[in-house]
């Protein structure tokens, strides 16, 4: 077998129904901001479960937003150091300084205890990232932190489209959400993000700050300094074929995560993570810790010539407190360079994630866990 990191399921019908949108949307001549993009929008915040729902053009750019529409500038905003670069960067570039907190080694979520010590009179915001589309188990107590401080909790949710905790959904868990739909996502729109909100405040604003800073999408009127955040019309179309079949995405996935966890539970030398009933996680990634005397690259290096077995990427590799741009801007960090994050550094080098992803089939699963066994043995 050929086991590849990513597959797009696309059926015959997906195809056609996304033929024959994209041939709409040409005919309309709008090709961007227009029904498709309200569709979109619409049937994502009821699906999350929200009020106002902003398509646009990244990720990045949905969190950038919300922090702007919160106003960080000048402040500083604390965020887990396991988690991709995009969600710093959303801030520096929002006009806050980082402050980086420890994860925890069972979850690979913000450390509640360490974000207790963290936050500091000019905190502005916490973002919580819902690593490999499972939400903290500790939520609660990250929430009364914040609302002790007074301070609002952001959710980076890129991994976590239909997540749940205690039966809500990611996106409806903090002041404000934001989604990636890049293609490897749980839901993809090729690119794009959105955000969601029962804030209509920062959904006035991030309308605004979306466009230019227009107040208006008809009117060259400008009452922000916003950029070209825009969704597209064609972006939609891959968005509503995705909301189309969002249950069964879900399903397939939380599918496959059961049959890793009953194929793995014997494996002594891996450990799965446990999780508790009240989170339901979206399985972005399907994660396991190695034993320490096990490199990663050498399994991985060794799954794909012997096996062609290709895994995808960590969540993460190098944590954000370790990359080499913040000691060329030294100034948008407030963590002192001296400080350590020894369980971040651990998580991020013990840990590998199993293909896992709709049309993976059953027996190929079987594959690559006997395939993993065999790799074991041999390091």
């Amino acid at each position: 077998m050929k086991i590849p990191i990513l597959k797009l399921s696309y059926s015959e019908d997906d195809i056609r129904f996304i033929k024959n949108e994209v041939e709409a949307v040409l005919r309309s001549g709008f090709l961007t901001m227009d029904s498709r993009v309200h569709a979109f929008e619409e049937q994502f915040a009821d699906f999350c479960g929200v009020k106002y729902a902003i398509g646009t053009n990244s990720g990045t750019s949905s969190l950038e937003i919300i922090l702007r529409a919160i106003g960080v500038e000048g402040k500083n905003v604390v965020i887990p150091s396991n988690t991709y670069m995009a969600t710093p960067l959303a801030a520096i570039k929002a006009g806050a300084k980082v402050i980086f907190t420890e994860c925890e080694r069972n979850n690979l979520q913000m450390d509640p205890e360490d974000l207790k010590q963290k936050i500091c009179e000019d905190t502005k915001a916490v973002i919580i990232v819902h690593i490999g589309g499972m939400i903290s188990p500790r939520l609660d107590e990250i929430r009364k932190i914040c609302q002790n401080s007074k301070i609002p909790l952001v959710e980076d949710a890129a991994h976590a489209h239909g997540a749940e905790y205690f039966q809500t959904f990611a996106g409806n868990l903090g002041i404000a959400g934001s989604f990636s739909f890049y293609p490897t996502k749980v839901l993809t729109t090729a690119e794009g993000g959105m955000i969601t909100t029962n804030d209509e405040d920062i959904y006035k604003k991030a309308i605004v700050l979306r466009e230019h800073g227009k107040a208006d999408h008809n009117y060259n009127i400008h009452t922000e300094i916003g950029d070209n955040w825009r969704f597209s019309e064609l972006h939609a179309v891959l968005g509503i074929q995705q909301m189309k079949k969002v249950d069964y995405i879900l399903s397939e996935r939380r599918h496959l995560a059961k049959l890793y966890d009953e194929l793995l539970k014997n494996v002594k030398e891996l450990e799965c993570i446990a999780i508790p009933s009240h989170v339901k996680p979206s399985y972005y990634k399907y994660i396991v810790f190695l034993p320490e005397r096990i490199k990663r690259n050498d399994l991985k290096r060794l799954l794909l010539e012997k096996f062609s077995i290709q895994l995808p990427g960590e969540v993460y590799s190098g944590p954000c407190h370790s990359q080499p741009v913040f000691s060329k801007y030294p100034e948008t960090l407030v963590n002192d360079k001296e400080e350590s994050f020894p369980v971040t550094d651990a998580v991020c080098q013990q840990h590998v994630c199993l293909p896992l992803y709709p049309g993976l089939k059953g027996e190929e699963v079987d594959y690559i866990v006997n395939s993993l066994k065999q790799v074991l043995k041999s390091l």
